[in-house]
């Protein structure tokens, strides 16, 4: 297994990522496969893929804010067909091996859904934060992460993870707001002032300090 970061031009392995796009990332969650394409050429973005004998079979898309303030990993997928057998951790050591020569010192930021809290511990949610956990990313604490799209209920509660910040127990509520702030106007076109994000830090109000909590 090999990995590449696509470039303009590289059309074949594009279709091969937005076919595993469609079938691994929840409806709801999905952007339009217009903006995925438009992806190619963004510089802010990068499109990885995990090759098996030329065929995409992995893929991790990443967006890096401009002042190097954070990256998020805005999708990561494996092919159906190979799922557990270790290719999402080794797509995952790449991406985090290429955001280090892109913004060395920028810390990751992750959506991921949240468990609920009698599901047992094989339900998908649980699954992916063990999948983190393992990598010692870590949950923003007092964040309800919401998506600035889908209708109401659609879109499952989220959680806000960070994966870096070695040595750090918590940051500053104006940091998370200002991550707020870059992830809604950077990666989903929206307004910086976004009442939404109002709505998310709203229960960090008061709060010099947040604490960022292990999985």
């Amino acid at each position: 297994m090999e990995f590449a970061v696509l470039a303009r031009g590289d059309e074949d392995r594009l279709e091969q990522l937005i076919a595993i796009y469609r079938a691994s990332i929840a409806r709801a969650e999905q952007k339009p496969e217009w903006m995925v394409r438009e992806m190619l050429g963004d510089s802010s973005r990068r499109l990885l893929v995990a090759l098996d004998d030329r065929r995409v079979i992995a893929f991790a898309i990443c967006y890096f804010a401009p002042d190097d303030a954070f990256w998020l990993l805005e999708y990561l997928a494996v092919d159906s067909n190979i799922r557990s057998g270790g290719v999402g951790g080794r797509t995952y050591d790449a991406v985090r091996s290429l955001a280090t020569e892109v913004a060395p010192d920028a810390p990751c930021l992750l959506e991921v859904d949240a468990p609920h809290a009698d599901a047992p511990d094989t339900d998908d949610a649980w699954r992916r934060l063990r999948f983190y956990q393992r990598f010692g990313c870590r949950r923003v604490e007092g964040i309800k992460y919401v998506l600035p799209f889908g209708r109401p209920g659609e879109v499952p509660p989220m959680w806000l993870l960070v994966d870096g910040l070695e040595g750090q127990e918590s940051v500053s509520a104006e940091t998370v707001a200002a991550w707020l702030r870059g992830v809604y106007a950077g990666v989903y076109a929206q307004a910086a002032d976004h009442p939404l994000i109002a709505a998310m830090m709203q229960p960090l109000e008061g709060k010099g300090a947040v604490r960022l909590t292990a999985l």
